[in-house]
């Protein structure tokens, strides 16, 4: 069981590699994302290249650089970088559909749910804990987190689900870690974030005050 401190009021968790495994889900979506994209550019006669790979990579990279700010994009914004690396003018018909097609694709497979964490967070509830997520967003909608939550029975486990598309800031920024905290009116040390990442979770964390651990320190567990 989780070394929980008395004086915790609120329990938040990370998504992406805490709650969900994401690494095979996430392959699987990028081979369909390629494949999305080559079927656009032929049907909308877009600048034919064979260099999608590459140029997902190259999104993403720029994404990154613009996250660990604490900025948040929409992942529509994104999917338009995409097909501006490719084309000067893009429609916004062509966006919608390829966000349509991400969309979908988002939604063949899901991602392996932590169910250790999910015995933990099971417990926690029984004791009247209140749990919440705080999780960012990228080129997976906040709409399809929250699908992806209910198809996989963790939606009605979490009492406040916090997404950065959603509320319009995205973790490093502390400012994300207050939204609960005020919402709550607990002090920044009655809350606990439980994540995978050191710079994403633990330090941003630590910096507003939060008490922390990380997931895949065995030793916390």
């Amino acid at each position: 069981m989780l070394c929980i401190m008395d004086d915790i009021k609120v329990i938040s968790f990370d998504l992406w590699g805490t709650l969900f495994d994401d690494s095979d889900y996430i392959r699987e979506l990028e081979e369909k994302r390629i494949k999305a994209c080559i079927e656009i550019s032929k049907k909308y006669n877009l600048l034919q290249t064979d260099n999608w790979r590459e140029i997902i990579l190259n999104e993403r990279r720029d994404f990154q650089k613009i996250e660990r700010k604490g900025k948040c994009q929409d992942h529509k914004v994104r999917i338009k970088s995409i097909l501006l690396k490719v084309n000067r003018n893009v429609n916004e018909d062509v966006v919608e559909e390829l966000s349509s097609l991400f969309e979908e694709i988002s939604l063949m497979y899901m991602p392996i749910v932590n169910q250790q964490l999910v015995t933990y967070i099971k417990e926690l509830r029984k004791k009247l804990l209140p749990c919440i997520i705080l999780s960012n967003t990228g080129l997976i909608s906040a709409e399809v987190i929250r699908k992806l939550l209910k198809r996989t029975n963790l939606y009605n486990l979490f009492d406040r689900i916090y997404l950065s598309e959603e509320i319009g800031i995205c973790k490093p920024s502390i400012d994300i870690f207050k939204i609960p905290i005020i919402e709550y009116s607990i002090f920044p040390h009655q809350m606990l974030h439980i994540g995978d990442s050191d710079f994403f979770d633990i330090e941003a964390a630590q910096k507003v005050g939060c008490r922390t651990i990380k997931w895949k320190d065995k030793k916390n567990i």
